[in-house]
């Protein structure tokens, strides 16, 4: 029995495709971030009614008021204002964790994301070019999530606790992450920090190479009449 050929190495993936997969996949995330948003602002908007003096009091002011609330006693505004703040908090880690299962549970399952599958790309290790294990998925995930959602997420959530200061680095350190991991995806070897931090890389599956030899060999594939052996002369 002789081998199969197993075929040239998979090439990285192109920086269009992949930025296109990236932009699919984060589509995703961000449709899930106004669903949150908008589930979490009606519950703010819900703890209102309940105050007749705060009945002009919009979700946003309540966020944003510190406990400082005219019409309501110190101790109630305190206590609608820590109560909304835990709700935004809640909000935004319901998309970090969405997020990670978002993308734990696609290359758990595929080997790689929605975007990613659509766009004919896959995740693999970087020595051996074999599908990664569990572990490293989670870590590719994990460090996904942290780059794309994490940072922003801890610096909203700082700013709506009072934590001007602190919320400020945190976006400035957000965007250069952000930025670092964007750049090193589409240059050089092409290989963004989740990357790095998982051990892995983004290849093509798409071979135009094998596709074009598949179809040569089927236009090529001989008739019946010429598989036939030639009649031997007559004597």
């Amino acid at each position: 029995m002789t081998q199969q050929d197993p075929g040239p190495p998979l090439a990285r993936a192109p920086r269009t495709r992949r930025l296109l997969a990236w932009l699919l996949d984060f589509t995703v995330i961000l449709a899930i971030a106004a669903l949150l948003g908008w589930l979490t602002f009606n519950r703010i908007s819900a703890k209102l009614t309940g105050v007749p003096g705060l009945v002009g009091i919009s979700a946003w002011q309540l966020v944003t008021s510190g406990g400082d609330l005219v019409g309501a006693g110190q101790g109630v505004g305190s206590s609608l204002w820590r109560s909304s703040v835990r709700a935004v908090w809640q909000g935004f880690a319901g998309l970090v964790l969405f997020a990670f299962a978002y993308r734990f549970a696609s290359l758990a399952l595929m080997g790689r994301t929605p975007g990613q599958a659509l766009l004919a790309l896959r995740v693999t290790g970087r020595r051996d070019g074999e599908r990664p294990t569990r572990a490293t998925m989670a870590t590719r995930a994990a460090a996904g999530t942290l780059v794309d959602v994490g940072w922003y997420a801890l610096a909203c959530c700082l700013l709506v606790g009072g934590a001007i200061g602190l919320s400020v680095l945190c976006w400035i350190l957000a965007v250069a992450v952000f930025g670092l991991s964007a750049l090193l995806s589409l240059a050089g070897p092409r290989r963004s920090l989740s990357d790095r931090a998982a051990g892995t890389t983004v290849v093509s599956v798409f071979r135009i190479t094998t596709v074009w030899t598949r179809l040569s060999a089927t236009v090529r594939r001989p008739t019946p009449d010429e598989e036939q052996p030639p009649l031997a002369p007559v004597v």
